[in-house]
């Protein structure tokens, strides 16, 4: 009998060893689909994503006819490699005037990679900010929007150079593209290619505020870049906008400590692989630093987090190491992120009744002396509609004032006293 035990003790050891390496190669999310499974070379958001477009086809969203070009608009390419002829496909405003150019808005699509769609939505924002006479709308104005093409979706739709990604939302955390082959460049340098080809001072005499704006997918897209993106050239002023993103990216392996949610971090084994924390970060296209270095880079520059108030659908990133940074809708993740940048860098911004709470967070004060320039807008009667977010006086002056800007609502104050 013991002989037996010990031979199949034996069998199950040789049957572990054999299998853990494979399923080491998988990380596991639960989500609306049920449990999603991604190897290693792939983002496990675009997995989930993959299984909702199974799910239901209508779900992938893109019109994968001709590419519809909104007018006023022009479809393009632009080199985004100096080293290399790799180029990003986008929509940019008809008729540019490269010498009088002052302010350019880098409009990032959401999942359904509808460029088209958002070089529209901020275009019409401008125009009707213009027709009411809005402080700053008197600059001469462009908008550009980068497609970020999947070649598992836009066969046949991108040209020989342009960059495509292989997985469905790859783009969003600054993945590499796979396309063309060899390539070496992420979404984040793309971005970082776009605002040095338009900080060319001899082509763009003019030019001095460049605002990287996204909104839901490419909230997340805008939300990474304003953090690991190079340092812009001197001349131009750059603004990152994320608007209502479904996750963040946490500088430390903390997460907030809700009462009202069912998923923690023992309930999460991969609640802070890359896109959510910084767990197999793949590095960007520049320098490679560490979370804190990249948390002072952050905080240092101008950021403004805008947010619906009436975002709590639950809709967006279901996947567990999205819910365990706020539960399951995207307003209470946002506000939970303010508190979180501030509570790192110890400032003294008024944080009652935001929600959530930390415990034993670290003090990175010393990095940054306290202070943190990054600003939250958020708009009341608003949903998870970039339209509606950006047409109101607060995404406005988001968008337009260079100074100041109005944040909106605050949660009301526990007056006991």
């Amino acid at each position: 009998m013991a002989a037996t035990l010990t031979f199949r003790a034996l069998v199950w050891a040789a049957l572990l060893a054999f299998l853990v390496p494979y399923c080491s190669a998988f990380r596991y999310s639960q989500s609306r689909y049920g449990d999603v499974s991604a190897s290693d070379e792939q983002d496990i958001y675009s997995a989930e994503a993959e299984a909702m477009i199974k799910h239901d086809k209508s779900e992938e969203g893109e019109d994968h006819g001709d590419i519809g070009v909104p007018d006023g608009a022009e479809f393009t390419s632009f080199n985004v490699n100096e080293k290399g002829d790799e180029e990003i496909a986008g929509f940019i405003s008809k008729d540019l005037d490269e010498k009088t150019i002052e302010h350019l808005f880098i409009v990032l699509h959401g999942r359904l990679r509808d460029g088209n769609g958002y070089w529209k939505t901020l275009n019409n924002a401008i125009n009707k900010a213009r027709d009411d006479n809005f402080p700053g709308t008197d600059r001469k104005m462009a908008v550009l929007s980068p497609q970020f093409f999947s070649t598992k979706f836009n066969s046949g739709q991108y040209k020989k150079n342009q960059l495509a990604w292989d997985d469905l939302n790859a783009w969003q955390p600054g993945a590499q593209a796979n396309h063309p082959a060899n390539t070496s460049l992420t979404s984040l340098d793309v971005l970082d290619g776009l605002v040095k080809l338009h900080s060319d001072k001899e082509k763009y005499p003019n030019l001095k505020n460049v605002t990287v704006v996204g909104h839901g997918g490419g909230g997340q897209l805008a939300q990474r870049y304003s953090a690991l993106g190079n340092d812009p050239p001197d001349n131009v002023h750059v603004r990152y906008i994320h608007g209502d993103p479904s996750s963040c990216m946490y500088f430390t392996e903390d997460r907030p400590i809700l009462q009202d949610t069912e998923t923690s971090r023992n309930s999460c084994d991969s609640y802070n692989i890359w896109r959510y924390g910084f767990d197999k970060f793949p590095g960007t296209g520049g320098k490679r630093m560490t979370p804190k270095e990249y948390f002072t880079q952050y905080v240092s520059r101008d950021i403004v987090s805008i947010v619906g108030l009436q975002d709590t659908g639950s809709a967006g990133d279901t996947s567990c190491m999205g819910n365990v940074q706020g539960g399951k809708n995207r307003r209470t993740r946002n506000l939970i992120w303010f508190r979180y940048i501030n509570t790192l860098a110890r400032t003294d911004e008024d944080l009652e009744g935001f929600p959530g709470s930390f415990k034993d967070l670290p003090d990175w004060s010393d990095a940054v002396d306290g202070k943190s320039h990054l600003r939250l807008v958020v708009v009341e009667d608003v949903a998870h509609n970039a339209e509606k977010l950006f047409q109101g006086d607060l995404g406005r002056g988001a968008l337009f004032h260079d100074g100041n800007i109005d944040e909106g609502w605050r949660p009301k104050k526990d007056n006991k006293n």
